[in-house]
């Protein structure tokens, strides 16, 4: 088997029988193919209408809700292929990008994540290539209100982490790495997972002849103040595992004072401004506000046993 397409599936039933669609879509692929859907306990009928449509797809129908990457991880354990292809339920992968990323897998044995280009909806190209993260990073972001470039397609500057909506993976360093860090529920364990890919020796390319369409943020909204606690706790969790102390307090302070003027900005806009103030916070330490971790924590409470 080539490749292995996991994709994490969450209340986005439309969405994921499009990026399903997509993928059957692309007639002339070279690459084996196996494709499993891990369902985080959708309540929208996803999994019975993937069965139903789509009866090779390896559909794992969770009993309790938990993160992105472990949910991930448990697509990995079963997974065949050489490669993985790690996909966001609203994601469409155009024909001919599974066998650019695999084939660039296969020719660079350097290369452990080979990400693509990534499209909206409307054609625009996503930022998705980023510099390694680091004090220096944080303290240019806080400057400039969170606009740090990100790397251009075709630079020579190594890529320190790729956004993972759409990600092609080497499975035998993803199985060498451990996999997604399970302690992140949700937002930055792509982040997590390069940073240890790169830290290993393996380099992560830009494909750009690969394609995927993604159409974003469907499943937690922009200005969810539960999303906003889990990017916050995310991040910290990151400065911890790979920041030393210093930087990292200098960090948490920078990271603040960037949401704090971002929130009063858009107070002054009269925009909402809640979440902004809340990833302040958090960048200090928790406030214990509720994140999506706690949100699916009680609805896992609230299922019969």
């Amino acid at each position: 088997m080539d490749v292995t397409v996991s994709i994490v599936n969450h209340e986005n039933r439309d969405a994921v029988l499009e990026a399903l669609r997509a993928l059957a879509a692309d007639e002339g692929r070279e690459a084996a193919l196996e494709v499993i859907v891990v369902d985080n306990v959708s309540q929208d009928g996803s999994v019975d209408a993937i069965r139903a449509a789509f009866p090779d797809v390896k559909v794992i129908a969770r009993g309790r809700r938990a993160g992105y990457g472990a949910n991930h991880n448990l697509a990995l354990r079963e997974a065949a292929g050489r490669h993985v292809l790690l996909l966001n339920d609203d994601t469409d992968v155009q024909p001919g990008a599974i066998d650019a990323l695999c084939r660039h897998l296969d020719d660079h044995p350097d290369v452990a994540v080979a990400a693509p280009t990534v499209r909206s909806a409307d054609g625009a190209l996503e930022p998705t290539l980023w510099p390694r993260p680091s004090l220096r990073v944080d303290l240019l972001g806080s400057a400039l209100f969170g606009l740090v470039r990100p790397i251009p397609p075709g630079s020579a500057e190594p890529i320190g982490w790729a956004m993972g909506c759409a990600l092609m993976v080497r499975r035998d360093a993803l199985v060498a790495a451990g996999g997604f860090d399970e302690g992140y529920f949700m937002y930055s364990e792509e982040i997590d997972l390069c940073t240890r890919l790169v830290d290993a020796g393996h380099r992560i390319a830009h494909v750009p002849e690969a394609v995927v369409v993604h159409e974003g943020q469907v499943s937690t909204g922009i200005e969810s103040p539960e999303r906003a606690v889990e990017m916050a706790r995310s991040r910290r969790r990151y400065w911890q595992q790979h920041y030393r102390p210093a930087a990292r307090l200098a960090a948490q302070a920078a990271v603040a004072v960037q949401f704090a003027a971002l929130a009063l900005a858009a107070a002054l806009r009269r925009r909402p401004a809640r979440a902004l103030l809340l990833q302040a916070a958090e960048s200090i330490g928790t406030t214990g506000r509720p994140g999506l971790r706690e949100r699916a924590a009680a609805f896992n409470r609230a299922r019969p046993a």
